[in-house]
């Protein structure tokens, strides 16, 4: 009688560990284990060229109203009042040297030339004392060395594509050549200029993930490349020449097209696991 009872037992045990089996086999798979992110970092290489739209703003003439002695020349009888002032585009290259901290955060230097725009600008004067009047055109050209350090965030991938905002301060070298005064009554020059500005920017844009290593960068930067002054007009006949020089201040919406080659490439993707694996 012991042992019909001893065998009754183990049998139901082990009817219902095959219920609970079959049971288990019926419940959905548990949810899968995300991998943790893994940060990478790295040097990499960049290029871009593009094009600026360059804006000049505060446009200023010492002929407005005093000469560069601070004496008025309302004194002598001439006013003069501005009659347009313009500049052109410019279009630029630019290399540099980067870092990539972690998955969203980098940071370069870079060095760029951008090339010579057309500045153009116009005076009207006229004498109450003779009663003559007329124009002076003005024509000149500026290009721009420019070196900066930017950092930038990159807000997460999705297609293989990456946004991303930035920033950077610099210098912004500029070079006013070839400055020419033309009036009716003779032709003014002044010599060429050199000078070195703090410039600024802030970025955006998206890029491209060709490869791991290899990235494609369409982008959008405001520069501001701070204020510039032309040298002294000399007229051929000093006697009548006042002297004149502009000043105005420069700043640029670009379009970049660019590139990024990174050294190191980022570890490969670790796909999801379940908690318990089946065999």
């Amino acid at each position: 009688m012991g042992k019909s009872k001893a065998l009754f037992l183990a049998a139901a045990v082990a009817s219902g560990t095959s219920f609970a089996a079959n049971a288990a086999d019926l419940l959905p798979p548990p949810p899968p284990v995300e991998a943790p992110p893994v940060d990478f970092g790295g040097w990499y290489l960049r290029g871009d060229a593009g094009v600026g739209a360059v804006q000049m703003s505060g446009w200023r003439s010492t002929l407005q109203p005093y000469d560069e002695t601070g004496q008025s020349l309302a004194l002598s009888g001439s006013y003069f009042a501005p009659a347009f002032a313009a500049i052109g585009d410019q279009g630029f290259i630019d290399m540099g040297v980067g870092y990539q901290f972690n998955s969203w955060f980098r940071a370069d230097i870079t060095g760029a030339y951008r090339t010579e725009a057309n500045y153009r600008a116009g005076m009207l004067w006229a004498n109450a004392f003779s009663g003559g009047s007329g124009g002076d055109y003005y024509n000149a050209g500026i290009s721009t060395a420019l070196f900066m350090a930017n950092a930038y965030v990159d807000l997460g991938t999705w297609y293989n594509i990456t946004p991303f905002v930035g920033a950077g301060v610099g210098i912004a070298d500029h070079r006013f050549s070839g400055l020419v005064d033309t009036n009716g009554s003779g032709i003014g020059v002044a010599a060429d200029r050199t000078q070195a500005n703090f410039a600024w920017a802030l970025m955006a844009g998206l890029a491209l993930n060709v490869t791991p290593n290899f990235k494609v960068e369409l982008g959008y930067r405001y520069l501001d490349m701070g204020s510039i002054t032309s040298n002294p007009i000399q007229c051929l006949n000093p006697q009548g020449c006042w002297q004149e020089t502009h000043s105005f201040r420069l700043a640029s919406q670009d379009i970049l097209l660019g590139f990024r080659y990174a050294f190191n490439e980022p570890p490969p993707y670790i796909p999801a696991r379940p908690l318990v694996t089946k065999y």
